[in-house]
Parts: C-alpha cells; structure tokens; sequence
C-alpha cells in the first residue's frame, strides 16, 4: 500500500487517506476511493522548499518527511522499471542525500527521542538491506554517527541516546547489522568502511549489559570467522578483535563456545614465532590473548575444558618457550586457565592443570619465575623502538605482570598437585622442581615473596 509520511493535514487528496497507523502519521492509499493523475508528491513537494538552519524537533521531522518520501518514491520506481535502473537512478540519488542530511541530527541527541518516536530508526535499518550497497553503507554511516555516546551531553541528551538505542533494538536493527557485515567487501574501499561503521554502531552501545549480551548471540559467528581470515582490511580485522575483546569482557557464558575458542587459538598461533609488524599488529595480538583469558576467567566450566581439548595449554607453552611478544599475554592465559579450581582438574583430556604438567610446562614456568628464561627477554611493545623511555617503561610493566601471572600459575600447580586424587607422578615431578639444584627455586620464591 502506498504510504506518504505527513505529521499535519494539508488537504483532501483524492485517492487517499489521512490518518495514524501503527505509529506512523501520513496519507495512506485508499482503496475505496478513485485514482486521479495528481500525486501526493506534489502535495508534500513543499518539504524540500526550505533549507534546514538549526536542528530542533520540527526540523528532526522535516528531515524524516524528507527521507520517507524519497523511500517510497524509489521503491516505486525500482518496481516500475525493474530493468531500466538509468530511470531509477535519479530516486537513489536524491535518497543518498537524504539519508547523509539526517547527519545533522547527530548534533543534537536531545531530539533523539522525537527522531525514534516518529519511526526514524526503523526507516534506516530498512535501508540496510537496499538493493544499492551505497545506500546501505550511508545508511551504516548514519546509525555510526548517531549512536555516538560522546555527543549525548546533558540529561536530556542521555535520554534521547537512550530512546534511540531502545528504538534501534525494538526493530531488530542488531540483527540486521550483523547481517550487512556480510554483505560488504572490503576489497571495496567504500564497503570496508561501513564494516568499520557497523562495528563502531555495537562498540557504541554494548556497554549496556542487556544489549552487550545481544550482540554477542549475533555477532560471534561472523567475529569467529573474521579474526582468522587470512584476506581483507588490517583496520576491520583489528576493530573485530576490539570489538570480540569486549563482548568476552562482558559476555564471557555466551561466547565461550567451541567454534570461537578454536577461532582465537588459530588467532592467536600467528605470534608463535613472529613479533608484531607495528603498533596495529600489537594491538591486535594484545586482543586477541585478552579475549582468550577474559573466557576463561569469565567462563571456566564451560570454556577451559573446551580450551584443553583444542590444545590450548599447548600452544600457550609453545608461545611462552619462543620468548617473543607472545610469551608475555600466553601467561596471562595460562593462568586464567588454572585461576578456578575444578573438579575435572584430573582428568587429561579437560584438566588445565595436570595438562600443564604432562606437557612439561614446569620446563617453562620455573625459569620464569627464577627471573630468567626466554619468557624474560618478552617484551610485547618491541616493534615500536622509537621511544627509548616509553620501551622502558612498558618493559618494567610487562616484567610485573608477568611475575604475577607466572606465580599464579605455579600456585594452581601447588594447589592441584596437594589435593589428596592427584597423580603421584605429577607431584612427585612438581616437588622434585622445587628440590633440585640444592633448592634455589624454594629459596628464591622465599626471597621474593616471603
């Protein structure tokens, strides 16, 4: 049915009707009246007569007016001349106008509120799923720029973030976002900009706990899959990686899956035996690894059996032996993998303890915590050498954070080979650590930490 939006009456127009239905204010098609040539273009032509000075509530809705009625007359013209796109081409034009003068509202998040009231938001998810992917990328751009918690200064500002951010999830527009990060390509400079957007829309909003939780259920798959693809834009891998570090801060029961552990530890195999490329590169391996023990910490029972399976503590070793810019954040996953006691910490095939042991972990922590090893030498930060005093400093940082993680680790071993069902090999090859070479390793833990 055709439908022209109009907050006020402005006269009897043959063929249609004006009235409110399901909350949106306009002249309907009326089925039980004639047709006439003229057109309620024509009538609502006057929407586009004055240029827009100032953003108040009256100018939020002569820019919606603006923008439904260049909706609907592209859709129209899209089905009349399905295959003659040079005469709807004109119609996509001036809706990509419209759609980026909607811009001007991100100034003013106060009118947010009447902007969510009026359907707005539900006109630009719409848009989403245009058949032009510019459309559909302005459309991301918009929703980018009007979900920005920065601008929303003041009470009335907060609230009118607020109603946006409500409207955009009553009308599905997570669900829709995730889908049109597939549709992009970022081959395409343009395209991969607006996957850059649509992150940047669920980075705006998911410090919200509800909301976070939903855009985890719909992102993981697609985040899963982009922090290990091998081809596309640096910039969309490491805002996925930011954007997944997040959502496992917060949402660590819903992403501790299988498919998104395996994803990370694939990730994460990249650093073994490479240091980062530069500061991005730095960046995203500090994601990635942070991702991992936040699952870990956030959801023991069901991520570290998963993380065992995988070969996880393996691989965490293998980081640790290298002594590269790894070694550092693979003990901070270790020791999230042994933070909470279990009571499968027996068992070889979900047990993050006892798999430390058989793997020969100890062969790799106790040099460490002796102040010595290939674990020392990690410095993560190493690819910037530019600042001699800022490399010093994150060096010292990173050397106390990994005195606490390595301690953490050996005292989960302790606790784990005390218990009365341990293995006797495992504590008999845990005390012999401490034994050998005349004690040292007993007295230097008595002397650091005693």
């Amino acid at each position: 049915m055709d439908f022209r939006a109009s907050n006020a009456y402005t006269g009897s127009i043959q063929g249609y009707v004006f009235t409110t239905r399901n909350g949106r204010t306009g002249y309907y098609e009326d089925p039980q009246q004639p047709k006439t040539d003229k057109t309620i273009d024509a009538i609502l032509e006057k929407a586009d007569d004055e240029d827009i000075e100032e953003i108040d509530q009256a100018a939020v809705r002569k820019l919606l007016l603006t923008l439904e009625k260049r909706i609907t007359r592209n859709a129209q013209l899209r089905v009349k001349y399905a295959d003659e796109p040079s005469k709807f081409v004109e119609s996509e034009v001036d809706l990509d106008d419209a759609i980026k003068g909607l811009g001007l509202c991100a100034a003013a998040p106060e009118y947010y509120g009447e902007f969510a009231r009026l359907g707005g938001v539900g006109s630009v998810v719409g848009l989403l799923a245009h058949e032009n992917g510019d459309i559909a990328a302005s459309a991301v751009a918009l929703l980018f720029d009007l979900t920005d918690a920065d601008d929303a200064v003041g009470e009335e500002a907060i609230k009118g973030h607020a109603a946006f951010v409500e409207a955009l999830i009553k009308c599905e527009g997570l669900e829709t976002l995730s889908q049109s990060l597939e549709r992009f390509d970022e081959g395409v400079p343009e395209e991969a900009q607006a996957r850059h957007h649509a992150l940047g829309v669920f980075e705006h909003i998911i410090e919200d706990e509800e909301v976070a939780k939903r855009s985890a259920r719909v992102l993981q798959t697609w985040l899963a899959s982009r922090i290990v693809a091998k081809k596309g834009d640096d910039a969309v891998k490491l805002y996925s990686a930011e954007v997944l570090s997040i959502l496992c801060g917060s949402c660590a029961t819903i992403l501790a899956t299988p498919e998104t552990i395996d994803a990370l530890l694939r990730a994460c195999a990249k650093y073994r035996r490479k240091d980062p490329e530069g500061p991005d590169d730095e960046e995203l391996l500090e994601n990635l690894f942070q991702s991992l023990a936040a699952l870990l910490s956030g959801a023991s029972s069901t991520a570290v059996p998963e993380f065992v399976k995988a070969e996880g503590v393996e691989l965490m070793l293998r980081c640790l032996s290298e002594g590269r810019a790894a070694a550092a954040p693979s003990l901070r996953v270790l020791a999230a993998a042994l933070e909470h006691p279990r009571d499968d910490a027996m068992e070889e095939a979900t047990g993050a303890p006892r798999r430390v042991i058989s793997a020969d972990g100890m062969r790799h922590l106790f040099p460490a915590l002796m102040g010595r090893g290939a674990a020392r030498g990690a410095v993560v930060g190493a690819a910037d050498r530019r600042a001699k005093k800022r490399r010093k400093r994150r060096r010292n940082d990173d050397q106390r954070a990994l005195d606490e993680h390595v301690v953490a680790c050996v005292a989960a071993l302790c606790l784990y080979a005390s218990q009365e069902n341990a293995p006797d090999e495992a504590r008999a090859r845990l005390v012999r650590k401490f034994l050998e070479k005349d004690q040292e390793k007993l007295k230097k833990v008595l002397e650091r930490y005693g």
